[in-house]
């Protein structure tokens, strides 16, 4: 989450180390008690976000530098409630942007999938980059979820990035990896 100073001081470094214009936050943990002002934002960006309702889990944001001219207006379909997206355009070009979040417990693949695909087919032509957690591990080719997700994004010519491991985690005596990120 992103309410203790240790997150937003990493954060604010990294800003700074890559001279980031654009960083999507997943898991931002807030709800609609908790000002964006308390935050700790770096004063020269501008930070949107979408909260999971009243509940302090999940939830998705954005953070752009001020030197980005960017339309949140950008008329995409919502999606289901469980949907946690936001969109941007950047004006000076035809790329739209999209910071997600998809937790497999809040939001079913075949949902979050149906939402993508809707919003690709209204963007037909655009040029479109999604930037955000999405709860499939690309190790598990074999995997109905993984083959799912492969083939959506194949039917619109995009490419997961991610090709390394995201996160490494201990359990019991073995070391498990995995690009669900």
């Amino acid at each position: 989450g992103l309410i203790g100073i240790s997150k937003s001081t990493q954060i604010s470094g990294m800003i700074k180390k890559y001279d980031m214009d654009i960083l999507s936050l997943n898991e931002t943990n807030l709800n609609n008690s908790v000002s964006s002002d308390t935050l700790n934002i770096p004063a020269n960006y501008t930070f949107l976000r979408k909260d999971r309702g009243t509940s302090s889990r999940g939830g998705c944001g954005l953070l752009i530098s001020n030197k980005v001219a960017y339309d949140d207006k950008v008329k995409i379909p919502n999606g289901s409630s469980n949907i946690e997206s936001l969109w941007i355009k950047i004006k000076s070009s035809n790329y739209y942007i999209c910071g997600f979040y998809r937790s497999s417990g809040f939001c079913k693949l075949d949902d979050f999938l149906d939402y993508f695909t809707e919003c690709m087919n209204k963007l037909k032509g655009k040029k479109v980059i999604w930037i955000g957690d999405i709860n499939v591990d690309q190790n598990k080719i074999t995997d109905r979820d993984y083959r799912k997700l492969d083939s959506a994004l194949k039917s619109f010519n995009m490419v997961q990035t991610i090709q390394s491991y995201t996160r490494v985690a201990k359990r019991g005596n073995k070391f498990t990896q995995s690009t669900i990120d």
